[in-house]
């Protein structure tokens, strides 16, 4: 049993159960939905996708430069979760959600976060026996706080039986001792969000293990991915 991690999306490269990484924050968020009790998520692959895919009575989230777009009911905070049980989310976002449609065509894909890291390490191992775990990344750009992620939730692997390949995959582990909020708390991404006063989400997505929801793919509506609790 192995494991690798791609420190940015390649687009149509996975065969694998794969694990898409985006800490902070659109994986924490979309898993946050589902444990707040939203029935589904749809994630597309861009801002006018989501407006198009929304249907009547469901909840459109998303951001653009860290904050909500116009016409959006939600942002892309994890904090925010707030009346969404029982319904569907749309939801789209700069890095997270284009990150999960380049993980498509894997013989799984799933919603990592440092939030259900055993959880999400737990399900991927029932599922396959080579995992491939996906950083989003920050615009194009490889991302500390999502390969500190996945270090986490390679460690989790680790102890299930997996080993590492590549030396991604090493130094992913190696992040992984240190605490997450010293990590996490000097990414660009965090930095970014302390600009706009959304400071507050950094700390948030830093719990390790605090819940065991697990997004996983279950098909496409229109152009959007949809996930449910794995």
């Amino acid at each position: 049993m192995r494991f690798w991690v791609d420190p940015l999306p390649q687009p149509g490269a996975y065969r694998e159960v794969a694990i898409v990484v985006d800490v902070i924050r659109a994986t924490t968020t979309a898993a946050a939905y589902l444990e707040a009790g939203a029935e589904a998520l749809v994630l597309a692959p861009s801002m006018e996708a989501a407006r198009a895919l929304r249907r009547p009575g469901e909840v459109l989230a998303g951001e653009v430069g860290g904050l909500r777009p116009e016409g959006f009911d939600l942002g892309n905070s994890p904090r925010e979760v707030a009346g969404v049980r029982g319904r569907t989310v749309v939801m789209a976002t700069t890095n997270g959600t284009r990150a999960a449609h380049a993980a498509w065509g894997a013989r799984a894909v799933l919603l990592g976060t440092l939030q259900n890291a055993s959880s999400v390490a737990q399900k991927a191992s029932e599922l396959g026996d080579e995992v491939v775990l996906v950083a989003a990344g920050k615009e194009g750009r490889m991302a500390l706080d999502d390969l500190y992620a996945a270090g986490v939730i390679g460690a989790r692997l680790c102890a299930l039986g997996f080993r590492p390949e590549g030396e991604m995959a090493h130094l992913a582990l190696f992040l992984a001792q240190s605490p997450p909020l010293e990590v996490l708390g000097v990414s660009e991404a965090a930095l970014a969000l302390e600009r706009v006063g959304l400071g507050a989400d950094v700390p948030f997505c830093a719990q390790v293990d605090r819940h065991s929801t697990v997004p996983l793919f279950q098909g496409f509506r229109g152009e959007g991915m949809v996930f449910g609790r794995g």
